[in-house]
């Protein structure tokens, strides 16, 4: 394959084709001190009649070619800074007739044309300072790229994911991103002969924006269609005093004057294109397929879209003399702040009046301006064939699906406005003077489903996880990310779980006995577990049953390591159903159907029971101190235990209790270098109304102690011997 590019040397003054070449045959070249054709390049950007480049200069151009992939890698070009020069002037310059762009050969749509496309672009610096006599001004631009992109605006590796074909209708989609960190823009007043700024200079300062560009063209000529293109930026901050507002108003009062007196000159190229603008919108036949992923990104019509995340205005009066304003004049450097948030304007330059808006972006057909707009344009149509003679009102009604309009939507999520502030106002006193009334949303809704599981209770496993905890939690407590931590929105939670089974590890016996159980396992069908008290709404008011008031005296009468007042309060609030909000506490509900605790010897093994079927309602309260657990069986607990049973169990509090031992002893240990306080108390209530316990005693003779002992040392012997 061999591909001809014919440079144009008609955009750049100072270089030949020799100095370009030789050094581009390696695949790299450089370029330094390019100035551009200011009369070709006004052309080529269709510059309005009023605003002409005087001089653009590209101090240092570098470029890369990858000649062996062309179709799957952009040729990159690489500018240090780029300087233009612009006038705005109402006085009539003659410029280029021709064509600029006829000289880079034929109309048709090939090769070329699609490296030229998918080319990137990256300049550190970009300036337009602009001068019309009277206002001068700049436009900078810091870090700019121009890069190609995939339909969902994602990196990719090959350009050949970044344009979407259709065969059947000769339509091609280009999609490309440019990116910039800094935009800033400045006006301000002169004198014509010393150029001395005589007012304060109008700055507009944006932080990193980008623009999505997607443009529909012709694979027959490679002509533009449409195109949609949409700017996106998250915050833009301008603040403004009087003198500067009245600069922004006279540098617009400035440019009108200077557009009106400005001659009127519409090129062929810009004629083609009004024409093909006042077209009515003409959908794709129905009998040629168009492939399902290009319809999913194809657009109508040509569209401007803008969005802002928040937009904060700040207008200030920062004027002190007191000769300025009345005697009991009380607002000395008064300022005004406006705040919008998440601003979107969708801008349609050419659109049939009478059609459907079905393919705007995030527009609903169905509303009343729309059936509003249309009274309008009937209303105005009846009213013209009233004035008109019959063939007159034919033909205006045969023209009538032709008239063509220019729509603006604008959304604004919301707008706070501040009242007044001096220099004299406190943080405290400040209050909105306006701001929508918008009520709270719903929370979001989060319902986790799990099947048939296990869970082992692992002593060890728990302490690790423990240490890890702790350690993450104080890594967010000395870093700034605790407070975007907190930010997070709730979400209102369910979980479901399905049959799920804890097991319970059991220490070895002292003795080579079976009859000593290895495993509790516990049991159910389901569990359901929210911190949504609106779930638990059918059962709110019986989710815990009525507690007697007996406990409250029965916590008066016993010692308690925690505070007896804060328990009889959680206590009071389990009894009433009352769960304000009034601690700042999560709380979590859980229910759970039937369980049963059965003793066994491993997998596989057969089973004793333990504990009979009963369903239990728990409340969990949890505080960054302290975690409160109220559990309520629903009926009669039954136990059955045997001799053996009751041993492992016994063993198994042991291990318990000594278990948390060395849990405070390692939160001891792990905080004594840290300042992130003392240990989480925890405090558990069970409500119980009566219990059966059945002890089943053993139907054999138990080793004493004696024969245990004796046991113990033949096996030591034994293994002594061995």
């Amino acid at each position: 394959m061999v591909c001809h590019f014919h440079p144009n040397f008609r955009f750049v003054r100072n270089i030949t084709a020799d100095q370009i070449s030789v050094q581009i045959l390696s695949g790299k070249g450089e370029l330094k001190n390019i100035e551009l054709n200011e009369t070709v390049l006004s052309e080529v950007l269709e510059l309005p009649t009023w605003l002409r480049v005087k001089r653009a200069i590209c101090n240092r151009i570098a470029v890369k070619v990858p000649w062996t992939k062309l179709k799957s890698q952009p040729v990159q070009l690489f500018i240090d800074e780029v300087r233009v020069e612009v006038e705005l002037s109402s006085e009539e310059v003659i410029g280029c007739e021709s064509n600029p762009l006829s000289a880079f050969g034929d109309s048709t749509y090939g090769f070329a044309n699609r490296v030229a496309e998918g080319m990137s672009l990256y300049v550190s610096s970009v300036e337009i300072n602009f001068d019309s006599g009277v206002f001068r001004g700049s436009l900078t631009l810091s870090r700019l790229a121009v890069e190609s992109k995939s339909p969902n605006w994602q990196p990719v590796s090959d350009l050949r994911y970044t344009r979407i074909a259709d065969t059947a209708s000769n339509r091609l989609l280009i999609f490309k991103m440019v990116t910039w960190q800094l935009l800033r823009i400045e006006a301000s007043a002169q004198t014509k002969l010393s150029g001395n700024v005589i007012n304060a200079p109008l700055r507009l300062i944006t932080s990193s924006g980008k623009s999505r560009i997607c443009v529909k063209k012709s694979i027959i000529d490679g002509s533009v269609l449409g195109g949609r293109i949409q700017v996106v930026s998250d915050n833009i901050l301008w603040i403004a005093t009087l003198p500067q507002v009245r600069s922004a108003i006279a540098f617009y009062d400035h440019i009108i004057n200077i557009i009106k007196a400005a001659p009127k000159k519409v090129s062929m190229l810009q004629m083609q294109r009004i024409d093909l603008k006042l077209l009515p919108v003409r959908k794709s036949p129905s009998s040629i397929p168009v492939s399902n992923i290009f319809r999913s990104f194809d657009f109508e019509r040509t569209s401007y879209h803008v969005y802002v995340g928040k937009i904060d205005l700040h207008l200030c009066d920062d004027n002190q003399t007191s000769d300025d304003y009345p005697e009991d004049w009380d607002i000395i450097c008064g300022a005004l702040q406006v705040t919008l948030l998440r601003l979107s304007v969708d801008f349609y330059p050419t659109n049939n009046a009478i059609s459907d808006r079905s393919d705007w972006i995030r527009y609903d057909d169905a509303n009343h301006c729309a059936a509003w707009d249309h009274k309008i344009l009937q209303f105005h149509l009846r009213k013209l064939c009233t004035e008109l003679d019959d063939s007159e009102q034919d033909r205006i009604v045969n023209m009538w699906p032709k008239l063509m309009s220019q729509n603006c939507v604008i959304r604004l999520y919301d707008i706070i406005v501040q009242c007044v502030t001096d220099m004299n106002s406190k943080k405290e006193a400040l209050f909105n003077l306006f701001m929508s009334d918008r009520k709270s949303m719903p929370s979001n809704i989060t319902h986790l489903l799990l099947g048939p599981f296990f869970l082992v209770i692992d002593q060890r496993t728990i302490r690790w996880l423990l240490f890890v905890i702790d350690d993450i939690k104080y890594a967010l407590q000395i870093s700034n990310a605790m407070p975007e931590v907190t930010k997070i929105p709730k979400t209102s939670l369910r979980i479901n779980l399905l049959m799920p089974k804890i097991i319970v590890p059991l220490r070895e016996p002292f003795v080579s006995d079976m009859r000593f159980a290895r495993r509790i396992v516990i049991s159910m069908s389901t569990l359901l577990a929210t911190n949504c008290e609106a779930v638990s709404g059918d059962e709110s008011s019986s989710f815990f049953k009525s507690i007697s008031p007996n406990i409250i005296d029965f916590i008066d009468r016993i010692d308690l390591l925690v505070s007896k007042e804060k328990l009889k309060e959680f206590i009071f609030q389990l009894n009433q159903n009352s769960y304000e909000d009034i601690d700042q506490a999560e709380r979590i509900w859980i229910t759970t159907s039937p369980l049963w605790i059965e003793t066994d010897f491993g997998e596989g093994t057969s089973s004793t029971p333990l504990l009979a079927d009963i369903a239990f309602h728990a409340l969990l309260s949890l505080k960054s101190t302290k975690v409160s657990v109220a559990l309520q069986p629903m009926w009669k607990i039954r136990v059955v235990v045997n001799h053996f049973q009751f041993l492992q169990i016994m063993r198994l509090i042991s291990s318990i209790s000594a278990f948390m031992d060395q849990l405070i002893s390692d939160q001891k240990f792990f905080s004594s270098t840290r300042s992130n306080g003392n240990g989480i108390a925890v405090e558990v209530v069970c409500f119980l109304e009566e219990v059966e316990l059945n002890i089943v005693l053993p139907n054999q003779p138990i080793p004493t102690p004696y024969d245990l002992q004796e046991t113990m040392l033949q096996s030591s012997t034994i293994s002594s011997d061995g």
